[in-house]
């Protein structure tokens, strides 16, 4: 395992500002903190650091964790990519009812970054969709590198979308441009998706950890109260439309799964081909 203050200057692992992550299956979530800044990062080698139901709940408790303490949380996948999203090789086969849960723990991961007290900032390098977009839409600024391509890919496997995203994507880059994103499932480019509202700032891939960082400590520099203040006006009164749009996509997942065209589009997954829909 790395230790991240080795190569980055921050706390080193087993000091009172580090925590080394827990690994499971190879997948690592680590929260480490420097100075008033601290960092979640997430690497699950080989899938393009794709979340599995069981990685779920951890990310989440790193998430409270990091939140505790800090004035700005930082989020990141390692490896070249922030996240592929939902693990499709691990929940293909699941029955409705396990479909429910796995979507509750994405969405439980909206809630924590929507509830934090302080600033959550996504750093994206590389592929950041599905389920991991989505929490990227859950945080409060967004930056990616210029090699970055974003979107919610749902409707090409034969679902829809979590996490709220049918109320916060709207929110960040509109409504039309959201609906595009949504009803296509097009990935974008990271410069087309700044222009759209959906990033705050876009860096060569060598420059995203440092520009990152300037952006948490330049807020970390603020009143701390202040900020926090102006994160509860900010995200005031999202609660209520984030729980029912949350309920909705829940349940047009769930039934979603049982359908012709969700096994089409897991199986061409699985299989690298173009899917064919019949509408069943």
């Amino acid at each position: 395992m790395r230790d991240e203050a080795e190569h980055k200057g921050g706390s080193r692992a087993g000091d009172p500002g580090a925590r080394r992550g827990r690994d499971a299956e190879g997948v690592r979530i680590e929260v480490t903190r420097d100075g008033h800044v601290a960092t979640v990062e997430f690497e699950r080698p080989g899938v393009l650091n794709a979340i599995a139901p069981d990685d779920l709940p951890r990310l989440a408790e790193a998430l409270r964790e990091a939140g505790d303490g800090s004035r700005v949380v930082v989020v990141r996948g390692a490896g070249g990519a922030f996240s592929a999203g939902d693990d499709l090789n691990a929940t293909a086969d699941l029955s409705p009812g396990e479909w429910r849960s796995v979507v509750e723990g994405f969405h439980e991961l909206t809630r924590v970054a929507l509830a934090l007290e302080v600033p959550v900032i996504a750093a994206i390098d590389g592929v950041c969709v599905g389920g991991a977009f989505e929490l990227a839409c859950s945080c409060d600024l967004r930056i990616a590198s210029t090699r970055s391509r974003l979107g919610c890919p749902e409707v090409g496997i034969g679902l829809v979308v979590s996490n709220a995203s049918t109320v916060l994507l709207p929110r960040l880059c509109g409504s039309g441009y959201a609906s595009k994103l949504m009803l296509t499932g097009r990935l974008v480019p990271a410069e087309e998706a700044y222009v759209h509202g959906l990033l705050d700032a876009v860096a060569p891939p060598d420059e995203l950890e440092v520009r990152a960082r300037w952006l948490a400590e330049e807020i970390a520099a603020r009143a701390p109260l202040a900020v926090r203040a102006t994160k509860r006006l900010l995200v005031a009164g999202l609660g209520e439309a984030v729980e029912q749009a949350m309920a909705r996509e829940t349940a047009a997942l769930v039934e979603l799964c049982e359908t012709a065209d969700m096994r089409e589009g897991f199986a061409a997954f699985r299989e690298k081909r173009q899917a064919s829909f019949s509408g069943s």
